[in-house]
């Protein structure tokens, strides 16, 4: 397992061995190494004053591209991030992503490692988080019902009102719940309460920069999670974030920083 560094952490603070080191706070507390609990501490998911907590997380090279040579992000994750991204897939009820991300990067309904489903069930979670995909034109297969390996999570598809039975109906035979919210685009302030409204409320965004533009524009992202890979790709990836400009730009401010021993940088910013 990797060493990570907690250089700065505003709202947390505290560690029990020597998995994660604390380089600074807000205190001026000394250096101290964190443990594998003291991650699962800093990255549960808060319920903020809206009754959920929704989390982007994205990795990114130094030069921005959020994937590699190859068109995926995998080809730009270390084992740090491999590491961190499972913790906060075990710690979240709801796995957030737009249909290019969930066909580009295979995804499938949601299956875990022993050690994520053990620390489910410690903190009272259900066996797995729901794969919430989020798509306007419903151009998905509905084998991603089917997980990789093993057992698996349950997946909602949420698209437009647009869309008849017949088109819908493969989908539901698979065992896929489809949402229809919303005419032209999915209306995602509506995804977000129904989620609540389901007693879901930690919920994790994996991309992809569409839909990450979608939610920032609503308002409904609370923190900010990246990844800043120690490396340089070039090529013309995109960012985070695709769309229009935002207006009003909205602001966040720091969290905390951990550096990784394979000197992968984790910024988490939160809203306000």
């Amino acid at each position: 397992m990797r060493a990570f560094c907690l250089i700065f952490d505003r709202l947390r603070s505290g560690c029990e061995d020597d998995r994660v080191r604390l380089l600074y706070d807000e205190s001026g507390r000394p250096p101290k190494t964190l443990t594998e609990s003291e991650l699962e501490r800093l990255y549960d998911h808060p319920v903020g004053p809206d009754g959920r907590w929704v989390r982007t997380n994205f990795v990114t090279t130094l030069d921005g591209s959020i994937y590699g040579p190859d068109g995926r992000s995998g080809s730009i994750n270390t084992e740090s991030d491999h590491h961190l991204f499972a913790l906060q897939r075990a710690l979240a009820d709801v796995i957030l992503v737009g249909a290019g991300t969930a066909r580009v990067e295979g995804y499938r309904a949601v299956d875990l490692a022993p050690w994520q489903r053990e620390l489910r069930q410690r903190i009272g979670l259900a066996d797995f988080p729901v794969l919430v995909i989020v798509t306007a034109t419903l151009s998905l297969d509905p084998e991603l019902a089917r997980p990789a390996d093993g057992h698996g999570g349950p997946v909602i598809i949420v698209s437009t009102d647009d869309h008849d039975d017949a088109v819908i109906e493969p989908f539901r035979s698979a065992g896929i719940d489809v949402w229809q919210l919303g005419h032209g685009a999915v209306d995602l302030a509506r995804v977000i309460a129904r989620l609540v409204e389901r007693g879901l409320p930690r919920m994790l965004c994996e991309g992809g920069p569409r839909l990450h533009h979608g939610l920032l524009s609503a308002g409904l992202v609370d923190e900010l999670a990246i990844t800043l890979a120690p490396t340089v790709v070039g090529g013309e990836a995109p960012r985070t974030v695709h769309g229009d400009w935002i207006s009003p730009a909205p602001g966040f401010r720091p969290d905390r920083i951990l550096l990784a021993d394979d000197q992968t940088l984790f910024l988490s910013y939160v809203a306000g």
